[in-house]
């Protein structure tokens, strides 16, 4: 009857090495997303993927983090009308997308962190909070930003002297 039974996300760590002391991400069962743990302890934060191996960063491997939308209508750049038919026969959803934009819809909202990962290697960490069609006046929207800025903010206190 195991199948359901949550298990203990500490058991994917060595405890001399990383302790989770707070969880950032907590994803939901049966998608593809990351859970993301911290150990403020140790000034350490992890990834781990269900079924591999965590990835263990420093706090100061964090080099930046932001809250990113799609669907900014300040973003795309203004054409004429037969272009824009030639870019819905090109790509009917894009144009779609870009549509919806218009008409105040967040169309997905992640937080974008931007992570050492090597000596000369940066890598960008993109955690989805949504990648629905969401009004920007709505609660719903307020919701998602909330989280979204939670987030960020748990990856900007790392960033921040020790105490």
């Amino acid at each position: 009857m195991g199948l359901f039974k949550k298990k203990n996300p500490q058991d994917a760590f060595d405890p001399d090495v990383f302790t989770i002391t707070d969880t950032i991400l907590d994803p939901p069962r049966f998608t593809f997303l990351p859970a993301i743990y911290q150990d403020a302890t140790r000034r350490k934060w992890a990834v781990h993927q269900r079924g591999a191996e965590p990835k263990i960063f420093d706090y100061a491997d964090v080099l930046q983090c932001e809250v990113a939308e799609a669907g900014d209508p300040e973003a795309e750049e203004a054409v004429s009308k037969q272009e824009f038919a030639q870019r819905i026969l090109a790509n009917p959803a894009k144009a779609a997308k870009i549509n919806a934009a218009k008409r105040n819809m967040c169309l997905g909202m992640g937080v974008i962190v931007v992570v050492q990962t090597g000596k000369d290697e940066i890598s960008k960490l993109e955690i989805p909070v949504t990648a629905g069609e969401v009004k920007r006046d709505s609660g719903l929207y307020r919701s998602y930003r909330n989280v979204a800025e939670q987030i960020k903010e748990a990856f900007d206190a790392m960033g921040r002297p020790e105490q």
